[in-house]
């Protein structure tokens, strides 16, 4: 009995489960890598403009990337960030860094604002999910090294002035014995 052809065989788009699981993996490595981590629907931008804000974004430390919700969604679960679920939806791009989650905040902020069609949906800071109204207000914030430093004069001010208060004695009862002297 002879063979019977049926036709060349067509490869699958996505390259299979063994390339799913490596994308997987590869933003499993990436999320633990960052700090925290943006989401934004880029829907009506093109590759351009998506190309220009990674350019803009790149020097800050941040690093932009389109990425497909399933796999991206199957990655946060893998690392602990399963809460960001139901922030994917619709075409997916994420902002990750290792840098202050408020640097992240601002850099995304300052430069997503002239691409009126981009829309910052959420994002996963500090082991808990944020909408867009909590992203736009940690972007208001000061940066972590001036809020450290804020905090350093206060506790330093209150200090200072109590050892001056407790030096005020000794100041004068020295002028005293040098004008008698």
């Amino acid at each position: 009995m002879a063979k019977v052809k049926v036709g060349p065989r067509v490869k699958r788009k996505g390259g299979g489960q063994k390339a799913k699981a490596l994308k997987v993996d590869g933003l499993a490595a990436q999320l633990d890598a960052s700090r925290a981590v943006i989401v934004t629907e880029y829907r009506g931008l093109g590759v351009k403009e998506l190309q220009e804000l990674r350019r803009k974004l790149a020097p800050r430390g941040v690093e932009y990337h389109v990425v497909k919700n399933s796999l991206f969604a199957r990655a946060a679960d893998k690392t602990g960030r399963g809460a960001m679920r139901p922030l994917l939806a619709g075409p997916t791009a994420v902002a990750l860094g290792a840098i202050d989650e408020v640097e992240l905040a601002k850099g995304v902020v300052d430069e997503t604002k002239p691409y009126r069609s981009l829309k910052i949906v959420g994002g996963f800071v500090g082991g808990q999910a944020l909408g867009a109204d909590d992203i736009f207000a940690l972007a208001k914030l000061p940066p972590r090294l001036q809020l450290q430093a804020q905090i350093v004069g206060s506790i330093q001010a209150p200090l200072g002035r109590l050892i001056s208060v407790l030096g005020a004695p000794f100041g004068t009862l020295v002028h005293v014995l040098t004008a008698r002297a």
